[in-house]
């Protein structure tokens, strides 16, 4: 790394932007560049690069009135397929990070600096569900007129598709129960969209995307990060299902788990059985998707939950 780089950025985003080809070989040359003209734009100091995340420089900027903010400045091939900048610039605040300001030629944002993240509390999954919930009912919006995003039926046969790649990528890590129930759902899910039922979604809306609102009265709290889906509002609900693994185990297993789902019916009014077979499609597709980079361990446990499920 040459010593004049004003802006280093943490090894797991290089890596990412070099595995892009071209487009992110260029967005790592330019990156110093980019920044210092955004600094001069915007009329903030730009601070260090912050760890944590993989997808894009993120880092303090600070104003000339001692404001403290975030900038962040994804690479290329991370945005495909998402609306990040549209989504929060639609929400102003409301259940997402307020957008400051915006460069949509170089897909940068300046976004209010938030608090610590859900994940990072010690509290139980189903109190971190609750929150998650009412906080999503903060941040679904009615899709706007004309917007052509992914919808809930794409998004479903999407995730068909890969489950069918990946199964005999990895050689079939789960049984054909587990997958020709995962794919039945995803045929469920594609039948029943509609456009009249879809809200504009988060898509990803787990512990780590969602963050404390600093100094707020009584305990608030924002997304960051959205894909932004034109699809039903039980899909962010199965993203919270997928991983509450809490007492999943056993012979009654099953039952347990349509317990959680009824519980996040409880929470938002959303029916249950699309939150079901939303969070068991996730459960699936996110075991693959672990094993498929590594996290042999971790994808296995969403696997074997997945297996307990299947009757």
């Amino acid at each position: 790394m040459s010593d004049n780089v004003r802006f280093p950025l943490p090894d797991i985003v290089r890596r990412r932007a070099e595995t892009e080809g071209a487009d992110g070989r260029a967005w790592l040359a330019g990156l110093d560049q980019t920044l210092s003209e955004l600094e001069h734009e915007w009329g903030v100091t730009i601070g260090e690069a912050m760890p944590g995340g993989s997808t894009a420089f993120v880092a303090e900027a600070t104003d000339a009135a001692g404001d403290t903010f975030i900038i962040k400045l994804p690479t290329p091939a991370s945005q495909l397929g998402r609306q990040e900048i549209t989504v929060l610039a639609l929400a102003r605040g409301k259940g997402y990070v307020r957008l400051v300001r915006q460069d949509a030629a170089r897909h940068a944002m300046l976004l209010e600096r938030l608090g610590g993240r859900l994940d990072e509390h010690d509290m139980p999954y189903s109190t971190k569900i609750d929150v998650m919930c009412g906080t999503l009912l903060d941040a679904w919006m009615p899709v706007p007129p004309g917007f052509t995003w992914i919808t809930g039926a794409e998004k479903a046969n999407s995730l068909a598709a890969a489950m069918l790649r990946l199964c005999q990528a990895l050689g079939q890590p789960c049984s054909q129960a587990v997958l020709d129930t995962a794919l039945m759902y995803c045929r469920d899910r594609a039948a029943a969209w509609r456009p009249e039922n879809a809200v504009l979604a988060h898509g990803d809306p787990h512990p780590a995307n969602i963050l404390e609102v600093p100094g707020s009265a009584g305990r608030h709290w924002k997304f960051i990060d959205p894909d932004g889906l034109v699809i039903e509002p039980a899909y962010d609900l199965g993203v919270l299902l997928r991983a509450w693994h809490e007492g999943v185990t056993g012979r009654h297993a099953h039952d347990i788990a349509r317990s959680h789902a009824r519980h996040l019916t409880s929470r938002t009014q959303v029916p249950a059985e699309a939150i079901w077979q939303w969070g068991y499609i996730e459960r699936v597709s996110t075991g693959l998707h672990l094993m498929e980079i590594g996290e042999t361990a971790t994808g296995r446990e969403y696997l074997t939950v997945a297996e307990a499920l299947t009757l």
